[in-house]
């Protein structure tokens, strides 16, 4: 599971850790009564070079399987954002990497992206009070923005001229309408990794048909 988080002070590492651990036991009861009735079965990958190839669970019905990528946005409990960051390169000991959503070593064939996360008290030790689940396929959200002239090579120079002349804050573009489909967002200022991301609106998403709202309490 990938927490959408960037920066985490030493002192939050291990309650970041501990939360995903939670959130992935009440997501995995969430999973055991969602697919309850249907053909398919879930299976939750633990081994860290399945992880990092964008693999957390495995769909299959015995025929046919998917892999799974969770991108959970546990830096924001408590809120209901109507947008998900989609990651275009970041910074690690002030060295450029790709981001997760246009590395092609991924085999991810669907983002579960877990969002309006509202915990009972606190924190997540006592459970789930509201958590919403979109799915997302990769490969249609990939054609999607083909369509709209965004390949990854695209994004690719664009991420390649904003971190080199851009400044912290949000990035309209011309092939996205801002209000309504989505916008770029370098986080130079407020986050160690100055991450690139492309932000979009989960309604964007469900209206264009590439995703579907498939779990809300």
């Amino acid at each position: 599971m990938t927490i959408q988080k960037y920066q985490m002070a030493n002192s939050n590492f291990r309650q970041d850790l501990d939360n995903e651990v939670l959130l992935a036991k009440y997501l995995n009861a969430i999973y055991l009564k969602l697919f309850k009735g249907s053909n398919y079965r879930f299976n939750r990958i633990n081994q860290l070079d399945r992880q990092y190839k964008g693999i957390d669970l495995v769909l299959s019905n015995g025929t046919t399987s998917f892999n799974v990528d969770e991108k959970a946005q546990l830096d924001y409990l408590n809120t209901s954002l109507p947008t998900f960051a989609f990651e275009l390169s970041y910074l690690k000991n002030t060295n450029w990497h790709q981001g997760w959503f246009i590395d092609e070593t991924k085999t991810t064939d669907i983002y579960f992206l877990i969002t309006g996360i509202y915990p009972k008290g606190h924190n997540l030790n006592n459970g789930l009070e509201k958590v919403k689940i979109t799915g997302v396929y990769k490969d249609k959200l990939t054609r999607l923005l083909n369509e709209k002239g965004l390949s990854h090579e695209t994004l690719k120079s664009i991420d390649e001229q904003l971190r080199s002349k851009g400044e912290h804050g949000k990035y309209p573009i011309k092939e996205l309408n801002p209000k309504t489909e989505g916008v770029l967002y370098f986080s130079k200022n407020n986050k160690d990794e100055q991450p690139i991301n492309l932000v979009l609106r989960l309604d964007f998403l469900i209206r264009k048909k590439v995703g579907k709202t498939i779990f809300k309490m």
